[in-house]
């Protein structure tokens, strides 16, 4: 069967994409829409809020199951429900069940039962705050240790290498979380997620990983994916479908 997703997705972000093409079976049809963002912070954000009607409107022409908006930073903005409601206005435009992936590495974690996890992201330390207050506010995580790379300017995150994040990994593995969480859909390292693992006995959620498995549960899917991670190996099922 033949599955067709719409995603939402920051204009300069060139890795989601090639991840969810290499990643997803061939029956995922993931079609994509670009919303302006010329910065990871505040005024970024304002960017892209205000983008997000027209968008969705456009990218719901193709009749999709269901619509995720790629893009975690945006949900640690705006007022204390404003995730939710972000949801909830994707889905008056689209006609169709939406989940920002900030939502959905929530709703992975508990999938995993993981309680205790660190956060890893490129984004500011401004940004990382909130980050860090928005996953314990909203999905009741501990989180035990965050780190970022004090960064805004999409196109240089869309140029690190996977190196920054091993190391930063490796400090983090000390903590012994239940899970490590790396946010940034334009950090291309998904396909270093399953070495990594292995290496620290940890699990590892990335922001495009979450998104393919997204994929899967708001179709019922069955697949199971090998080779970029344990949360794409073993598919646990949506702990509640909104």
């Amino acid at each position: 069967m033949i599955y067709r997703l719409g995603m939402l997705i920051p204009s300069a972000n060139i890795a989601t994409e090639i991840d969810m093409n290499r990643v997803l079976p061939k029956n995922y049809q993931v079609h994509f829409a670009r919303l302006r963002v010329d910065s990871v912070d505040e005024e970024g954000w304002h960017q892209l809020n205000s983008d997000i009607n027209y968008q969705a409107e456009l990218l719901s022409s193709i009749k999709p199951s269901a619509m995720i908006i790629l893009q975690t930073s945006a949900s640690f903005y705006g007022d204390a429900d404003y995730d939710n409601k972000l949801m909830t206005r994707i889905e008056k435009i689209s006609g169709v069940q939406a989940f920002s992936t900030a939502y959905l590495f929530g709703q992975a974690l508990k999938a995993l039962k993981a309680q205790k996890i660190t956060i890893l992201s490129p984004y500011s330390t401004d940004l990382l705050r909130r980050g860090q207050d928005y996953f314990e506010r909203i999905h009741g995580l501990d989180i035990i240790d965050a780190q970022s790379f004090n960064m805004t300017d999409p196109d240089v995150i869309g140029k690190l290498t996977s190196d920054p994040a091993r190391k930063a990994l490796e400090k983090q593995a000390e903590f012994k979380p239940d899970a490590m969480l790396i946010a940034g859909g334009a950090y291309q390292i998904m396909g270093h997620v399953s070495k990594w693992e292995e290496e620290f006995g940890i699990p590892i959620l990335t922001t495009n990983q979450v998104a393919a498995w997204g994929c899967v549960q708001a179709v019922k899917g069955l697949e199971k994916i090998n080779g970029y991670g344990y949360l794409l190996e073993k598919m646990p099922k949506y702990p509640s479908l909104k």
